[in-house]
């Protein structure tokens, strides 16, 4: 088949027009111009990202400059030129009272404005984990203001008009069951205005010793999650250094300014003094605190009286005190109980301990176990705390048997398995986990919630026999999501039971006790490298001894009663059975009253335990047992929320009137207290200042504790340097290639003899030319003698 062929019409080469290299040069110009622009903008952009880290950098340090302040903050000048520190100064006083099981404290603090304005203080305050906070008072000279329990959005109100009225006024909220932050308004210059906290907590009892922990600081919590805009229907500056997230709502009223110690002490703010009545009615055998010194005496029917040895302490760490009754006087139950007050007229209350039977010979019997270690290398852990979590984690892997199987997972900003499943427990693979842990270095953020998840999954469910799973978790607990990781723990745990162990001087004692409560664990607090191996030693105790399972509890016929907790947990040794429970009307105390019978079986053996009601002794004064069973109810209550979200409403009601009616602080009420009288004078300005929280012992301050994804300030500049230098490289590149271009080494090396003849030419005399000159004259002298 034919077919044309069509060819394109040729063009002579002399009538083509080419660009030429004037063409390309101005092009290119045009291009770098847009490109050295775009660099330009970047090099701005980075520099602005740094002046705004710069907020960051700067919180926590021992002062700061006048431009780095927030909104409100009142400082006074420091030694040092340029920078400033706070203005408010405070003291503390803690008296305790134990009587029975529980410990009634009262503490007050004493907020002094040394400046020359009117003084807003605001502090975020420590308490125990277990506190049910009754009572709020204001003290000025011998006047005495009485704090109310309000709804919590009516109580900032009440307080926000009082602020703005110029009158005294005093705001208690709850932030964490063991967090609250107060709020002191309107503090004249020069003045010191007290504010009374009171509140209840009971007594821990494990291995036949009692406790009370006194928390006087904390540890910054690491806030994860995205920063959004908070909204608030009442405007409080909050004054914490972080902003709320989709992961921690409340960031900025749980991360306060922290200080060290050295620069609070210096000025004499910042000092605890603790007196406590130790009133059982035991004869006691032994009276110790682990990291404070203390003296104590003995009083009438075996009450003790025990101070702080130097009279005041600084507030920079936990206090702990424990005491052991004589093993003649300890009885192996006690009931205490109390007539309703107000809240409850006719009503009484019971508040029980009970100890079960010793394992005894049980106890050799030990069941192969599976054990993943978890270490907090964040951070938060730097200092002491990282060496008290390394020397603990030695010691656990230390008592591992042939056979066990463990792993070993340690987190900051992302975690990190050592074997990828657990293994059995060699000589070999024990080894290796322990030069692993002695090489572990504390940085970074506390991202709990991918370790925990993963430690969860490490088991292997299809494994026949009696393998006991355990997870040893070892952490400060400093994190903001507390209820996203309760939530993990309740969703994943299945047949695992989770071990927190607190670590450092201020570890979070809520998330420790709740992980331990949800993980059907327990827990221990480690606070000094001394107490290492005696803490360690009681959790093995509780890791390898029998359980105390399936506890029931039965009253006598025709009582109503409400208990908490309402299904009785698992018992590890040393521990005691131990409910609060409220009695509708009349309590039974006659011979025929009944008992109240407790069972349970250990190593396979049922036992049963009873305890007479008959005789009694109902006390009508106290309320306390009151008090601390409304506080188990509530926090019950909490616990049914975050298992049913869709009970929120009808929940959050019960709380509500509960902490009504016994006037208690909770996350729905606060306690406010107002003046009636204003005291500022209306042309004077009132300024709110943060009172800083010290930095724990043993731990370095921290810049800040948000995700390791935002960069400092000092990377943000070198990230500019770097950026501009590769900028100006660049730049030149073009030009350098265009001189080096046809340039041989041959070439080189005599443009460098020409340049140093140049330069000697300059420097150094040249002989033969001097002796030409000196010819020539010698010449000319010659010619004119002829």
């Amino acid at each position: 088949m034919n077919r044309p062929f069509f060819h394109p019409p040729r063009i002579d080469r002399e009538l083509l027009i080419l660009p030429t290299d004037e063409y390309y040069r101005r092009r290119n110009r045009r291009r770098h111009g847009g490109s050295w622009l775009l660099f330009l903008v970047t090099i701005i952009a980075v520099l602005v990202a740094a002046v705004g880290a710069r907020a960051q950098e700067m919180v926590g340090e021992e002062t700061v400059s006048i431009n780095d302040t927030g909104s409100g903050d009142l400082l006074f000048k420091s030694q040092q030129p340029g920078r400033y520190k706070p203005a408010l100064h405070l003291g503390t006083e803690v008296q305790v009272n134990v009587r029975g099981l529980a410990a009634e404290v009262t503490l007050e603090q004493k907020f002094t404005n040394r400046s020359d304005q009117w003084q807003e203080a605001v502090y975020v305050l420590p308490l125990p984990e277990n506190a049910a906070v009754n009572g709020l008072e204001i003290r000025i000279g011998e006047r005495r203001i009485v704090g109310k329990v309000r709804e919590r959005q009516q109580a900032q109100k009440i307080y926000k008009e009082a602020r703005a009225a110029g009158k005294r006024a005093a705001l208690l909220e709850q932030q964490r069951p063991n967090l609250f932050t107060s709020r002191i308004a309107n503090i004249a210059p020069g003045e010191k205005i007290s504010v009374e906290v009171r509140y209840l907590q009971t007594l821990r009892f494990d291995q036949g010793k009692f406790s009370l922990r006194l928390p006087t600081t904390l540890t910054p919590r690491y806030i994860p999650g995205t920063p959004i805009a908070e909204e608030q229907t009442v405007g409080l500056n909050s004054h914490g250094w972080a902003l709320p997230t989709d992961q921690v709502a409340d960031a900025d009223k749980i991360t306060p300014t922290m200080m060290p110690m050295q620069e609070l002490s210096a000025t004499g703010s910042h000092q605890v003094s603790i007196s406590v009545d130790l009133g059982m009615g035991l004869p006691l055998a032994d009276i110790y605190s682990p990291y404070h010194e203390i003296d104590f005496n003995r009083q009438a029917e075996h009450r003790y009286r025990v101070v702080l040895k130097n009279g005041h302490s600084n507030m920079d760490r936990d206090f702990a005190l424990y005491w052991r009754p004589q093993t003649s006087a300890m009885p192996s139950a006690a009931l205490f109980a109390e007539r309703g007050g107000e809240s409850a007229a006719g009503d009484h209350f019971l508040q029980l301990l009970m100890l079960p039977p010793d394992s005894g010979a049980a106890a050799s019997r030990k069941l192969p176990r599976e054990v993943i270690f978890v270490v907090d290398t964040s951070g938060s852990m730097s200092g002491s705390s990282i060496r008290q979590a390394k020397e603990s984690l030695l010691l656990a892997l230390n008592r591992l048997g042939t056979r066990d199987r463990f792993n070993v997972i340690e987190f900051n900003s992302q975690y990190q398995n050592f074997y990828p499943r657990p293994v059995q427990a060699s000589a070999e693979t024990v080894q290796r986990a322990r030069d692993w842990v002695e090489s572990l270095e504390a940085r970074g953020g506390t991202e709990m919630a991918p370790a925990l998840k993963e430690a969860l999954s490490q088991q292997l469910s299809d494994e026949p026999g009696e393998l006991v799973r355990q997870v040893v978790f070892i952490t400060d607990g400093a994190v903001g999501n507390e209820s996203a990781l309760f939530e993990i723990i309740r969703q994943r745990l299945g047949q695992v039971r989770l071990f927190p162990v607190g670590i450092g001087s201020a570890p979070n004692s809520h998330f420790m006790a709740r992980a331990a409560e949800y993980g059907r664990g327990a827990f221990v607090q480690i606070g000094d490298l001394k107490e290492v191996q005696q803490q360690m030693q009681r959790l093995f105790a509780k890791l390898e001894n029998p359980l105390v399972t399936d506890l029931q509890i039965r009253w006598p016929a025709g009582l109503v009663v409400e208990a908490y907790p309402k299904k009785l947990p698992d018992l590890y040794r040393g521990e005691p059975v131990r409910l609060i429970a409220r009695v509708e009307g009349d309590l039974p105390v006659r011979a025929e009253a009944g008992n109240i019978e407790i069972s349970g079986r250990l190593a396979g053996k049922r036992f049963r335990r009873n305890l007479s009601l008959a005789g009694l002794a109902v006390d009508s004064e106290q309320t306390s047992i009151g008090s601390l069973w409304a506080r188990s109810k509530i926090a019950a209550l909490r616990a049914e929320q975050r298992a049913l979200p869709g009970s929120g409403n009808s929940l959050k009601e019960q709380i509500l009137a509960l902490a009504l009616n016994y006037q208690l602080a909770s996350p729905y009420t606060s306690f406010v207290a107002v003046e009636e009288t204003p005291v500022r004078p209306a042309e004077a300005d009132l300024q709110s200042s943060p009172v800083p929280n010290a930095v724990a012992r043993g731990q370095v301050l921290q810049s800040g504790a948000y995700p390791s994804t935002g960069l400092g300030i000092y990377a943000h500049m070198l990230m500019a340097v770097l950026s501009l230098t590769v900028g100006l490289v660049l730049r030149g590149q073009r030009r350098l290639r265009n001189r080096l271009r046809g340039f041989s080494c041959r070439k080189c090396a005599a443009y460098l003899a020409r340049t140093a003849r140049r330069w000697l030419r300059r420097r150094v005399p040249d002989v033969r030319q001097r002796r030409s000159r000196l010819e020539a004259k010698l010449k000319l002298a010659n010619g004119g003698m002829r």
